[in-house]
């Protein structure tokens, strides 16, 4: 089973892409702006945390400095409401939140796909449906990606079961699992049984 144990540049290089590191910037203006210069000529421009609102969250204000086109910001998704995404010259912007589970549920969810759009990929993981090994509770008002540990059945039907911690603060759930339960908004529960969409994790 794919486990998610590594981080945004390990998922742009299984993707298929060729990670850069741009370092790490203190939370000022200036220091954003230089590494934003320097990540210029990239196809995507990835960035990660001070994408809030809060007063250190400086990111998507420098980068509207620097001529970004805001496509959208803040998504109704748990874990990674804050994420944002835009154009900056050439360049595709994605602005992933800077909780570490946020940040890698948001990476397989919109920088995964981006990259295989760009390299003319296919993808092996589009959403599949399993079974659930265990009952599923009531939906929330945004959309959830719950990690999950899922197995095989000896005729090919995939089971699932939502690990118990789903606490965005708790990377330990993500090394485990192996794909995401999604859960659309405000969805009744699941019974055992029942039938859910994954997005499994990439080999």
């Amino acid at each position: 089973m794919a486990s998610v144990s590594y981080g945004i540049a390990a998922l742009v290089d299984a993707s298929g892409g060729e990670p850069v590191d741009l370092g790490i910037a203190p939370d000022e203006a200036q220091a954003l702006a230089d590494a934003i210069a320097r990540g210029a000529d990239a196809d995507i421009l990835v960035t990660i945390g001070g994408a809030s609102v809060g007063d250190r969250d400086l990111v998507s204000g420098t980068l509207a400095d620097a001529g970004l086109v805001l496509d959208f910001a803040k998504v109704a998704m748990r874990p990674g409401k804050p994420v944002f995404a835009g154009r900056l010259g050439s360049a595709r912007v994605l602005g992933l939140p800077g909780n570490p589970v946020s940040a890698l549920v948001c990476g397989l969810v919109f920088l995964r796909p981006m990259l295989c759009a760009l390299l003319g990929e296919s993808r092996d993981d589009v959403l599949q449906e399993a079974v659930l090994a265990a009952p599923l509770a009531k939906g929330g008002p945004r959309q959830a990606y719950h990690r999950a540990v899922s197995a095989f059945s000896s005729d090919g039907t995939r089971t699932v079961r939502a690990l118990p911690s789903q606490d965005s603060s708790l990377m330990g759930a993500l090394v485990r699992a192996d794909c995401l339960i999604v859960q659309p908004p405000s969805s009744p529960p699941v019974p055992e049984g029942g039938k859910v969409s994954v997005l499994p994790f990439p080999d």
